[in-house]
């Protein structure tokens, strides 16, 4: 689909083409017309007194208008194109406020929902669109803060509780049959993870989460963490294939990328199937690490889950300033990190 910048060229071009055309066909008809009524009489110098009746020739005729005609195709065509060039940078300069405005909305997110749009000297139109866009803005922040308020008061009203269950059932556990005891010591695990999950995205989103960057060296955190998701991956009789050049060092919250990466990878364990790929690539400017699977046949067709452990994802990397999260999930699920590169 083309551009509404290309469509106003088009647009103006085309119609250039049309009044230009009428133009010259009009000239050329009336002269034409002209050339051939027309009845001239002329005198001559050396006898005042003699007067010339006569008419253009029909080869007269035609020699003028193939003449004028050259000289239209080669004055016009020039004219014509840089009135297209003319016309292009005008659509350009009209649709720069709307580009503006679509460059801020691709910023907003959680964490930067009190921004407004801020385009100076726009048409009528433009500010209204705009005035309209930044209402919207305020009532969504307004709806997205009391959703993270309930949330957060959910969830500090649920640990106390199951902190508390799963000390009943500890201490109650031997007059309990050994599978009752531990069926609810899982569900309640699983619980209190979703309600330490759900604080934890709270406050990355409100930007309350308190992270310490560092230094940290790819190669040797990857070995670390991938060796037990490889046993499971293989216990599957999958394979977690993977590669990291030696040097590579990013700066990151080592608890929130540990967390990213376990999300991403027991996420790739539950709805994937054949083998896991993670690759770490090196750039002269930037470390781009890429992890990926082909999503199980169940899992495309299946909506379980609440797809929490990936807003936490998303909500972790947006926390890490300096690192940008990319993820496409269809029939190939796959993720890419990307961070600014340091030196070891």
């Amino acid at each position: 689909m083309k551009s509404l910048r290309w469509r106003l060229t088009v647009w103006f071009g085309a119609s250039l083409l049309v009044v230009v055309t009428g133009l010259i066909l009009a000239a050329h008809w009336h002269l034409d017309y002209e050339l051939r009524q027309e009845k001239w009489e002329r005198t001559t110098p050396a006898h005042p007194d003699w007067i010339l009746h006569g008419s253009y020739s029909d080869k007269e005729v035609q020699d003028i208008l193939g003449e004028l005609v050259q000289f239209w195709i080669l004055v016009g065509v020039p004219l014509v194109g840089l009135a297209l060039v003319f016309a292009y940078f005008i659509a350009r300069r009209s649709d720069r406020p709307v580009r503006e405005v679509n460059r801020q909305l691709s910023r907003f997110g959680p964490a930067t929902l009190a921004e407004r749009l801020q385009v100076p000297d726009v048409d009528p139109e433009v500010g209204e669109l705009v005035r309209h866009v930044n209402e919207l803005l305020t009532r969504l922040e307004m709806a997205f803060t009391h959703l993270q308020e309930y949330t957060t008061q959910v969830a500090h009203e649920l640990r106390t509780p199951l902190q508390l269950m799963r000390l009943r059932i500890e201490a109650e556990a031997m007059g309990m049959k050994p599978e009752l005891a531990e069926d609810l010591q899982e569900e309640l695990a699983r619980l209190t993870n979703y309600v330490e999950t759900a604080l934890t995205i709270a406050r990355a989103e409100q930007g309350h989460l308190e992270l310490a960057p560092e230094p940290v060296a790819l190669k040797e955190f990857l070995t670390d963490m991938l060796e037990p998701f490889s046993r499971l991956a293989a216990a599957e009789g999958r394979r977690l294939l993977w590669s990291c050049p030696a040097d590579v060092v990013v700066q990151a919250d080592r608890s929130a990328f540990k967390q990213i990466l376990f999300n991403l990878l027991a996420n790739a364990l539950k709805h994937g199937d054949q083998d896991i790929w993670l690759r770490v690539r090196s750039r002269p400017c930037s470390v781009s690490l890429l992890l990926g699977n082909r999503v199980a046949e169940r899992s495309q067709t299946s909506r379980q889950g609440l797809g929490i452990g990936l807003r936490l994802v998303q909500a972790l990397a947006t926390q890490m300033k300096q690192t940008r999260l990319t993820i496409h999930h269809q029939r190939y699920f796959w993720v890419r990190l990307r961070w600014p590169l340091l030196t070891n």
